[in-house]
This record gives C-alpha cells, structure tokens and sequence, in this order.
C-alpha cells in the first residue's frame, strides 16, 4: 500500500471516528455522512474533512 493510500484511509478512519462520537452523543444526523466518507475519493475526503474543520 502506497503511503497516499495509507493518509487517505487515516483520515477516512479518522472522520468515521467523528462520526460516530456524534452519533453517540445524540448528533445522529451525522451518521448521514457515514455513506459519504466510506465511498469518498482522496479529494473528497479532503472536502469532508475541512468541513468537519481539519
């Protein structure tokens, strides 16, 4: 695996963290970007994570 892989999915883990802590705190509407970030490319994943304020 190249390390770009590797940052990609670090931070795929690292927004499905996110959002799952906030689903268990009662923000379940956020388990709506579930979908978004499992099936997100390295850009778009770049996209989520500034608006989760990376």
């Amino acid at each position: 695996m190249s390390e770009n892989t590797r940052d990609t999915e670090e931070l795929r883990k690292k927004l499905l963290a996110d959002v799952y802590a906030g689903a268990a705190t009662g923000l379940g509407a956020m388990l709506l970007d579930e979908s978004r970030i499992k099936n997100a490319d390295k850009e778009e994943l770049k996209q989520i994570a500034k608006e989760y304020g990376y």
